[in-house]
């Protein structure tokens, strides 16, 4: 059995990367398990776990509790998770680009590709001169949080109100979904969902039952069409790092 550690930096990436797994291998194909880090040490299980001992490949997904704490944690595991009792084969992290401290650099509140640049170097640079094994840690930034992936996968939100057709949205909001990118149209996508939701009078505020209906709503097909599309790069790198 292939084991792959990804790890995550909040529930809402824990949901988001458990249910894709789900579909994207079919439930039967693989086997996962889901646990919050405390102190980067102290590993409890929490919901979600899927248990398959048939299937070819394990996930373990790890939630940090922390963006910044997501490559540190990581490099403080790796040994343990490189050795014979663990055998793991691959580690995978993701974090959001923005962030606390993105915010701080980048004062205008817009998107900096340079800055996107800086912080993507640097936590390769990091891996590649403090990591035991680099070449098995693949790190991923979501540009510029999971949302905008969620705004990409943009079917599901007429699933969920019939009314948050792409017109109707860009009628209201200015913002046509058929046409931009969101991972380069919003610095805070979280924010733009939130004023999407409102026009369906509901509200959108990162809580698991919140990320677990947007997910219910979504098929294998839809993250195949978004990993196969313009849109959303930094999905597409991490989609395909989840491939054996």
């Amino acid at each position: 059995m292939m084991k792959i550690a990804v790890f995550v930096e909040g529930q809402t990436e824990l949901i988001f990367v458990r249910e894709m797994l789900l579909k994207v291998f079919k439930y039967q194909n693989i086997s996962l398990a889901c646990y919050t880090l405390h102190n980067d040490n102290e590993r409890n299980p929490t919901e979600y776990e899927y248990r398959n001992d048939e299937a070819p490949i394990y996930f373990e997904i790890l939630n940090v509790g922390n963006d910044a704490k997501v490559l540190p944690a990581i490099l403080k595991r790796e040994r343990y998770m490189w050795s014979d009792t663990q055998g793991f084969d691959k580690i995978i992290g993701l974090r959001d680009m923005y962030s606390k401290n993105y915010r701080e650099v980048v004062e205008t509140h817009q998107i900096s590709e340079e800055v996107n640049q800086k912080f993507i170097e640097g936590a390769t640079k990091t891996i590649q001169d403090k990591a035991q094994k680099p070449e098995k840690i693949s790190f991923h930034f979501a540009i510029m949080e999971v949302e905008a992936w969620l705004l990409g996968l943009k079917e599901w939100l007429q699933r969920i109100d019939n009314r948050l057709t792409t017109n109707y949205i860009a009628q209201n909001l200015a913002y046509n979904l058929e046409v931009i990118n969101p991972e380069t149209a919003f610095f805070h996508p979280a924010k733009f969902l939130e004023e999407i939701y409102d026009l369906a009078d509901k509200e959108y505020d990162k809580k698991k039952g919140d990320v677990y209906k947007i997910m219910s709503f979504l098929e294998k097909q839809d993250f195949i069409d978004l990993a196969n599309s313009d849109k959303c790069n930094s999905f597409k790198e991490f989609y395909t790092s989840l491939n054996p």
